[in-house]
């Protein structure tokens, strides 16, 4: 009735994670996780690591400045929320450093600037709450100093 799933090759399995890797940028940790569905022996698994990086499917730097990239253009996020998202994805602090150093920093301002107007623009003028503003950017990851500096040149606190 139902067939027992035979155990895949190194040869596929490489196959499979070379396709998992050319889908999308990926982190070490992330190609680590999707390894251990296949339950292959740890001397398996180091191999097919050394091979993914040494034929640049994966890169972690790369990995890291794009993801970057990614959550300041798209997602809006700040540099706290950033950092902690490649922290989670198992980034090396090193590898954090240099991405965000290659953050957009005008692309950077514009977001909080618009964050900002947005939601100002979505209350009435005499019911902003500047508190519940103020934490929603925190939420988002960005400097408690840039959000009062924002909040200031917008007149929203003094």
């Amino acid at each position: 009735m139902f067939k027992k799933k035979q155990p895949l090759s190194f040869q596929e399995v490489l196959s499979k994670l070379m396709r998992y890797c050319s889908y999308q940028e990926r982190s070490p940790f992330e190609v680590k996780q999707k390894l251990r569905e296949y339950a292959l022996p740890s001397d398996k698994v180091d191999e097919l690591m050394d091979l993914l990086i040494d034929d640049n499917f994966i890169n972690e730097e790369r990995f890291a400045a794009l993801f970057v990239r990614g959550k300041v253009s798209v997602k809006r996020w700040g540099l706290y929320k950033i950092r902690e998202g490649l922290m989670a994805k198992g980034v090396k602090s090193a590898e954090i450093d240099t991405a965000i150093k290659t953050l957009d920093k005008v692309k950077y301002q514009e977001n909080l600037d618009y964050l900002v107007d947005r939601k100002v623009e979505l209350q009435p003028e005499f019911a902003v709450d500047v508190s519940k503003l103020y934490r929603y950017l925190q939420s988002k990851g960005y400097e408690s100093d840039k959000i009062s500096r924002v909040l200031r040149e917008k007149k929203l606190i003094t």
